[in-house]
């Protein structure tokens, strides 16, 4: 199957690269489930903490980009209350197939010290509403879920 050997490929350039931001692989034997870690980015709310993401590719990988869910509650306007990620890439009308889950997870990181609230974007509002209205009470809850779901001081 095609898709067997991009995501057999791209688990190599994840070994390779071996990122200080997160760690991934498979979930025992099972090519198209994963399992990440990502590191919060120092001088964030999110800093220290340490966040598990979910990951499902579909049989037609990388013509469909994988399902990448957070298992960490984490308060952030591109993360539902249920660990949905709101994030272009991973949307099936902007992903391509040259897009790595390297770069999805990059890109994840990226994203929680630069929430993706502009026109196109989809996001939690209430969430992005406290985020450009009140930085600093954003920055306390987010601090606070961190400290108490992601280990994170």
């Amino acid at each position: 199957m095609y898709s067997a050997k991009v995501i057999s490929l791209q688990l190599k350039e994840v070994e390779r690269k071996n990122s200080p931001c997160f760690s991934i692989g498979p979930v025992g034997e099972d090519l198209y489930h994963w399992e990440a870690i990502i590191t919060g980015p120092k001088g964030s709310p999110y800093e220290n903490g340490v966040f598990k993401l979910d990951i499902h590719f579909p049989l037609d990988y990388p013509f469909a980009p994988p399902r990448v869910m957070f298992k960490t509650k984490v308060y952030h306007p591109n993360v539902t209350t249920y660990g949905n990620i709101f994030l272009k890439m991973l949307n099936p009308t902007h992903f391509r197939t040259n897009n790595s889950i390297n770069d999805v997870l990059t890109e994840i990181h990226q994203m929680l010290t630069a929430p993706q609230i502009g026109d196109g974007h989809f996001f939690v509002e209430e969430i992005a509403r406290i985020y450009v209205e009140d930085r600093a009470a954003f920055e306390t809850t987010a601090l606070a879920w961190t400290v108490e779901h992601a280990g994170g001081a």
